[in-house]
């Protein structure tokens, strides 16, 4: 009798240990299936489970405080983003006006002739900064434009063997200059149907990415792979690369040819500008080497 006394009492035991266990994997379910949904939705649910294991409660309790500091952290970092884009947007305008006037004067005092060498030299200097700011002042204002999403493409069939040729053409001066040997493969008359304005400021950022970076020289190829066009920047480097993966994010910048005059935003640029018309941006380097590739497939 007390055998089976006990046999009973060991089934209540086990049954009532199997039912704490199923609950509580019950919970755990519950609670798996809301921290699915916070990770996939933008949300600021918490999470809820009507539970009295005490160590399930106080699970819940540690999860929604790390939910509440991730969803602190999340908010101002937007809102720090906001408020950078927005004086970007403001000092980029407002500098605009003033920085046109100062081109302006630089342009006169270049034609004095009354200049001593010294004077005129200095002029010169002066010039040759001012222009560097307007370009680094185009790129934020194309920049916003981007965050602000007001870059409209429109696609028509642009001969962009034709138009690469002429970007290349408008560098020739300050390719001399830098003492750069550009060398160009393009296959003629590849015409595709792209952004005309955007596949302009692509190149440019191409060339300007050359001239800001490339050591002795440089190579453009164009050509076409079945249904690909592709495009191939590659040059060489006075130094290495230190962080490959992320050189097309914004302002990221590094002093490769010990010039520092970029801005961090032109292969930024190149990349959002390639994939608003549907083309893909790799990046390879290699000790002094440097290749960067933009694809875009032929639409029907």
């Amino acid at each position: 009798m007390i055998l089976i006394i006990g046999m009973l009492v060991l089934i209540i035991i086990l049954v009532a240990l199997l039912i704490y266990l199923v609950i509580a994997q019950l919970d755990l379910r519950t609670i798996t299936n809301q921290l699915h949904f916070i990770n996939h939705h933008t949300t600021n649910q918490q999470i809820r489970v009507h539970s009295r294991h005490h160590e399930i409660v106080a699970l819940t309790q540690e999860i929604d405080t790390l939910l509440n500091q991730h969803q602190a952290v999340l908010s101002q970092s937007v809102k720090s983003k906001n408020q950078l884009d927005l004086a970007i947007h403001n000092i980029s305008h407002d500098l605009r006006t003033p920085l046109t006037v100062a081109s302006g004067y630089a342009q006169l005092l270049k034609t004095n002739s009354s200049l001593s060498d010294d004077a005129h030299q200095q002029v010169l200097k002066l010039d040759h900064n001012l222009a560097l700011l307007t370009k680094h002042l185009d790129l934020l204002l194309l920049y916003n434009r981007l965050i602000e999403n007001r870059i409209t493409i429109t696609p028509t069939p642009v001969n962009v063997s034709a138009r690469l040729q002429e970007a290349c053409l408008n560098v020739y001066d300050a390719l001399q200059q830098r003492d750069l040997a550009l060398n160009l493969d393009i296959q003629p008359q590849l015409t595709w149907s792209l952004d005309e304005e955007a596949m302009t400021r692509i190149f440019q950022n191409i060339l300007g990415n050359i001239l800001d970076h490339a050591s002795k020289k440089a190579t453009i190829t164009l050509k076409q792979i079945d249904d690909t066009l592709e495009l191939t920047a590659a040059n060489q480097l006075a130094t290495p690369i230190k962080d490959a993966n992320r050189l097309i994010d914004r302002f990221y910048t590094e002093d490769l040819s010990h010039q520092k005059q970029n801005a961090g935003l032109g292969l930024y640029i190149i990349s959002e500008l390639t994939q608003l018309q549907h083309g893909t941006v790799s990046v390879t380097t290699h000790d002094l080497e440097f290749e960067l590739k933009l694809q875009f497939k032929r639409t029907n």
